[in-house]
């Protein structure tokens, strides 16, 4: 059993985390409601780690998402959530009836101004950015408490410009004493984690360092779309997460790879707060969680 200091004395708890979801939210909270009740577990959180695809309409989005929406029309379900028909609002009302909603942080593709202004507006760390409150978004540089865990939260991206990571939102992890995190969720992963397809190594430096300074026991990631871990820096225990849908086709395999929009396997990984044991979900179930226009509804019935 591995040794989680902040776990003794605490309710064993379940956490579910996500990968990149670019839009397709009903897929991210149906591939929660799946897990739950295939697993015959309570899922007492559910953090996804950026690129959720936050913006306030498909107006804002950046050059990337507009170039994929086209050919996934799931990626406009975060739109369809902001101004939900009633049979959505019933399908996501649902969903929450089962598992809670979802944190989130920045990623690189998200509308960070539109974000920044639902904080202000209501001065809080914390804030829903859909009105049924199925995805709440946490400001960069915060340590909440989520599930008994002690879970600070570093969106964004290592990179010159306006994707950069935030310097105020670092500066103050960083102040943070080692062990005083339990977990840390970022966007980008630390450095060295892989190669990309030219050979270029991949990953944070800054995020290497703060990993190596904070040392909580476990770190969980994304931006990179493929399962990457364990790896370890110190005490902690390090992994990425894969894509939650894949594309139909990319440039680099133009024939179809993901043409039902499955959700992947490794998309999804799962912590015990007692063991400290986290798993990546690959269970073939996964497949059902799929299509350009998810019955969510309909699949958590089928679940409950």
């Amino acid at each position: 059993m591995s040794e989680w200091l902040f776990a003794k004395g605490r309710q064993a708890m379940k956490i579910a985390f996500l990968g990149d979801v670019h839009g397709c939210v009903l897929h991210a909270l149906g591939a929660a409601v799946v897990l739950r009740r295939r697993r015959e577990i309570r899922l007492d959180a559910v953090i996804q780690v950026g690129d959720l695809g936050a913006f306030p309409s498909s107006g804002r989005w950046d050059e990337s998402s507009r170039r994929f929406g086209g050919d996934h029309p799931a990626q406009e379900d975060f739109f369809r959530l902001l101004d939900p028909s009633p049979a959505l609002a019933d399908g996501v009302r649902s969903a929450l009836g089962q598992i809670p909603s979802v944190l989130f942080v920045s990623g690189n593709h998200e509308d960070h101004d539109w974000l920044a202004s639902l904080h202000d507006k209501a001065s809080a760390e914390v804030v829903p950015v859909d009105p049924l409150g199925a995805y709440r978004h946490v400001a960069c540089g915060n340590v909440v408490e989520v599930a008994g865990q002690r879970v600070a939260f570093l969106g964004l991206i290592e990179v010159p410009g306006k994707m950069d990571l935030d310097e105020s939102a670092y500066a103050r992890l960083m102040a943070a004493g080692p062990g005083d995190v339990d977990i840390l969720v970022t966007h980008d992963g630390p450095y060295g984690m892989s190669h990309d397809r030219r050979g270029n190594v991949q990953g944070s430096p800054k995020l290497t360092a703060l990993l190596e300074h904070l040392q909580p026991r476990l770190h969980v990631s994304g931006h990179y779309h493929h399962p990457n871990g364990p790896r370890h820096y110190g005490r902690t225990t390090s992994y990425a997460l894969a894509q939650l849908v894949r594309p139909k086709s990319t440039r680099w395999e133009p024939e179809p790879v993901n043409p039902e929009q499955r959700v992947t396997a490794g998309s999804v990984g799962l912590l015990d707060t007692e063991t400290g044991d986290f798993a990546y979900v690959r269970d073939d179930w996964l497949a059902d969680v799929r299509g350009d226009a998810l019955d969510l509804a309909g699949l958590v019935a089928a679940h409950s």
